[in-house]
Formats: C-alpha cells, structure tokens, sequence
C-alpha cells in the first residue's frame, strides 16, 4: 500500500512466545507499512520498552502474568508513555474484559486465534487515521509556516509595524547579527532559461524547499520568493553565525557549502550575495536592500559568494581613489539628496571631470563608478522600496558609464544630476518617510540655528502636530529631544578636536544658555564637557 508517512512501530506483548511470533509471521507487515519493532511478555517488559523508545501500534494480550493487558494499558496512559493506538487480545470474549478494553481507548477487541484478515483491517484502518493526522499535521505547519514567511517579508521589506516584531519575536530567537542573504536561479544558465515560466516557478519551490532541508532547525530562516520580481526565481535567507558555527566553518565557508549544494541537488546555477550584518531582526531591511542592490548593480560576479564589501572596507581600500575625491562624491549625493540646484551643478562638474580623467587607472574608476550607482540608487530605494529597481540601475547606469564613452559629456551629467535630484523630491512628496529623512539632512547641517517643527513644517507643506507625530515614530522621541542629541553630538566632537573654550563650543552648537548646555551634555554622556575633554586627553596619553 501506498505511504506518506514511515513505517509504523509495532510493540508486540504476550506471555506465550509462540503468539508473538505467530502474530509476526501472519501478514507482510512491510507491505501494510508497519514494522514489528519490539516484543515483551508482560506489562512491566513493555513498559521498559516504551522508556526507550516510541511505538505506533500495540498489540496485547490482556491475562498476562505480573502486569495484564488491562493494567498495563492503564499506567501508559496514566503515566502517558505513548500515544500508540492499541489492539486487545483475548482467549475468550468476555464482555466485562471487552468494555473495560474500550474504556483503555483500545482501537480493536480480538479473540485468539487472531484472523489474519481481521488484523489486516484493523491495521489498515489505524494507518489511515494515521495518515490523515500527518496530513493534518503537514497542513497545519505549511500554514503557519506561510503566515511566518508573512511577518517575515514585512520586516525584511521595512514596512512592519510592533505586532510583526512581537509574532516573529516569539517564534523565532535572533541573535544580535542578522543578515539577509539573496539567493536565486541564474536565468544565464542555458538549460533553465529554456523551461517555461511554470516549470521556472516550480524549480523556484524546489529551491526553497531544498535549502530548508539542508538548513535543518533554522528551516524557518529561509523564505520564498521575497522580491516578488517576476524575472527572478529567488529565495530569501536570514543568515545568523551560528549557522556557521555549528558546521565549524567560517561565514564564507558557509555560504560557499550552501551554494554548491543546493547547486549539485537542483542542477542549476545559483547565484548569491550577502548584506552586510546589522543589529538583530528588526533592522534587517537595510541588510536587505544592500544585498539587493548589490544583485541589481552585478555588484557580484558569477561564482562569488562573498559576504556584503562593506564588511571588507580593509580589503576594498587599495581600489578606492584618493579620500578627497571620495569625499567629493559624497557631496554631490548629499546635494541631489538635499535638492541644491546650485550646489548639483558645480559639485556634477567636478564629478564629470575626475571620473573622465583619463590618466587615471580604469579599475579605479570602475571602482568609483559602482560606488556613485551603488548610493545613487540606495536614495531611491530608501524612499520608496516598491519603485521598479531595474529601471532606476539602468537609468543612473546609463548616465554614469556614458561618462567614459564619446557620446558622455558634462552638459548630459549635470542634467541627469539635476533631474535624478528632482526624481527624489517626487517621491519624498508620497512618503513621509522621505520627508523625515529629508528633515534629518537639513537638521545635520543648520543645527546651530533656530530650527523648529513648526518651521521645518511650513517648508515641507506638513502639518507640524502630525509632523511630530511621525517623527517621533520614527526616533523614538520628541523632535526637540532630537535637536539637542545632534548639538550635543557635535559639540563633543568639537571639544575633542578643537581648544575652543565649553562657552564657545556651546553658542557654535546653539545653546544660549551655557548652564542648560552643561546639563544636557551630562544627560548624555554622564560628564560634565569639561571632564569629557580631560578624561579623553588622558585616555590619548595613556595609549
């Protein structure tokens, strides 16, 4: 007969030896997906028999010497031993025997000599109960199993909100680094780009389903098709160290193992890259949105399964250019970032003409090309994660590399710099998320004036009670609160690396009165800002 479940164990109990091997010699017990995996001839035999290990099925006879059928029934039961259904058998029928046999929960009350067709259909009749609680079972797991993946997609996206935190939280055990892993079926390779979408989809399903076996108990890491990109047969991973650990391999060792198996089991190539490990689950959108970009951008060539570069600043340092050109870069993200029309054209021009230097060595600029599509796009991404990622790379790709063709000149750069800073001023007006980062740039750079909620609310056409609310949503505390953490942020970084007296440190910051400065400074890092600056002198000395 047909099974979707393992053999079941059969514990045989009976005084008389014969009858055991009678019982196991009467049907084919393989062929009714059963094996007989223990005999005992009493109660107390059995017993001993259910501490080592777990039965499906016992058959018992009920006068047995030191322990019958009936008391030994009684004490599994009562001392809950095993679920196992159980089949009563009797030399006689005696009715008191057959109603306290039904009062045990026995599943079949048999007369010796035992038919064989009589067993068959009581075996065949536990099996299916059998089947259909594993079916139930399997059913039950796949649902939760999806209503996870769910609460998982939402935080992994960055759209979710405490009650996801609180669903994943007491299911799943994180530790303090998370990062998100993107896996998916490489469309190059020749024999899966020739199936069709449905077969596509089905070998996307068997991806997942084979790296949530190979995962074993943190099958629950893994989660399916989470772009949601119709060109793309993907599957997500929530990579934590310990996964490493426990096979004693280094990350990239581990991801290295993953890949190559799931590739020799699937029969497909598997292409991979990782984001860079961030503080527990509920940050994990950022490791997503590198791993994706870096997908998007090929910042990955086929075969390498490193881990996010910017866990390899060290190693990525010869291939960047010079520290002020890098710092230049940043300064024209910051200005189409910020919407400065007049600061976009001069630091574009300035751009164009240090990534067309044709003195300088190609893989540099190479280098300096991926950094500026890399951070370009992420200010896209971060506005809005639902935008059409393929469009935007191909978009600021094209712009960009034309920078080292013929047909790229200054005049086109400054232009896409204008018009990708306008880009992000649409999508900042559809998401208040955009505005409150968009408020967090202006507030880093005019700190030290007289900034407010109202003001900042009157320049970005928001309501400012709603503004606050929003704002303190997304920091966890007032907008005022906010202001003086960023001065008091900057006056310690002032008081570090200048010899300004605290009186000066605290009017370059903002603060009018020296004695609320002082107060505020204390709240945050515990000293006063002139024990601050000793205690760091002494520290510098000592080292």
């Amino acid at each position: 007969m047909q099974n979707s479940i393992p053999l079941l164990k059969v514990l045989l109990v009976d005084d008389e030896p014969y009858i055991c091997k009678g019982l196991a010699a009467l049907i084919d017990w393989e062929a009714e997906g059963c094996c007989i995996a223990g005999e005992a001839s009493n109660g107390h035999s059995a017993i001993r028999l259910l501490r080592e290990q777990e039965y499906d099925i016992i058959i018992t006879d009920i006068r047995m010497p030191e322990m019958d059928g009936i008391e030994f029934i009684t004490n599994v039961k009562e001392k809950n031993l095993s679920k196992a259904r159980v089949i009563f058998l009797s030399g006689f029928y005696d009715f008191q025997y057959a109603k306290t046999a039904i009062q045990c929960g026995c599943c079949d009350y048999m007369i010796k000599p035992v038919s064989k067709d009589e067993l068959i259909k009581a075996i065949r009749r536990i099996h299916e109960e059998y089947q259909k609680e594993a079916g139930s079972e399997k059913r039950k797991k796949d649902y939760e199993k999806a209503y996870l993946d769910t609460q998982l997609t939402a935080i992994i996206w960055g759209k979710f909100d405490s009650m996801n935190l609180k669903y994943v939280q007491e299911r799943m055990l994180f530790p303090n680094e998370v990062s998100y892993i993107h896996c998916e079926i490489s469309v190059e390779d020749d024999s899966f780009y020739v199936l069709s979408s449905d077969k596509k989809r089905e070998q996307q399903r068997r991806l997942y389903h084979i790296a949530s076996m190979l995962l074993k108990r943190h099958s629950n890491h893994v989660i399916n098709d989470i772009t949601k990109n119709t060109e793309c047969y993907d599957i997500g991973i929530l990579f934590c160290p310990i996964m490493a650990k426990e096979r004693g391999l280094s990350q990239e060792e581990w991801l290295e193992w993953l890949i190559k198996e799931l590739k020799d089991r699937l029969g497909y190539e598997i292409i991979a890259c990782a984001g860079s490990k961030v503080n527990g689950i509920a940050s994990v959108a950022d490791s997503y949105k590198e791993a994706v970009l870096y997908r998007s951008l090929r910042y990955y060539k086929k075969g390498d399964l490193k881990f996010s570069r910017r866990d390899k600043r060290e190693h990525a340092l010869k291939y960047q250019r010079e520290d002020d050109f890098r710092k230049r870069m940043d300064n024209l993200i910051h200005s189409i970032e910020i919407n400065d029309k007049c600061k976009v054209r001069n630091d574009a021009k300035e751009i164009y003409r240090g990534l067309s230097d044709k003195h300088m060595a190609a893989e540099m600029i190479n280098h300096d090309i991926q950094y500026l599509m890399y951070r370009l796009a992420g200010l896209a991404f971060n506005q809005d994660t639902d935008i059409d990622q393929e469009e935007i790379i191909h978009y600021v790709r094209e712009a960009i590399i034309g920078i080292r063709t013929s047909n790229g000149n200054e005049l086109k750069f400054t232009m896409f710099a204008e018009e990708y800073s306008d880009y992000l001023t649409h999508l900042r007006q559809n998401t208040a998320k955009g505005t409150i980062q968009l408020m967090e740039a202006e507030i880093e750079e005019k700190y030290a004036e007289n900034i407010s909620l109202k003001y900042l609310g009157e320049k970005y056409y928001i309501n400012s009670a709603y503004l606050g609310q929003v704002f303190k949503k997304q920091y966890g505390c007032s907008f005022k609160d906010y202001l003086n953490k960023v001065r008091i942020r900057k006056a310690a970084e002032m008081i570090l690396r200048t010899d300004m007296k605290v009186y000066e440190v605290a009017t370059e910051v903002g603060y009018k009165n020296i004695e609320y400065f002082v107060n505020k400074f204390e709240e945050v890092y515990e000293v006063t800002p002139t024990r601050f600056r000793k205690r760091n002198l002494q520290n510098s000395r000592a080292t």
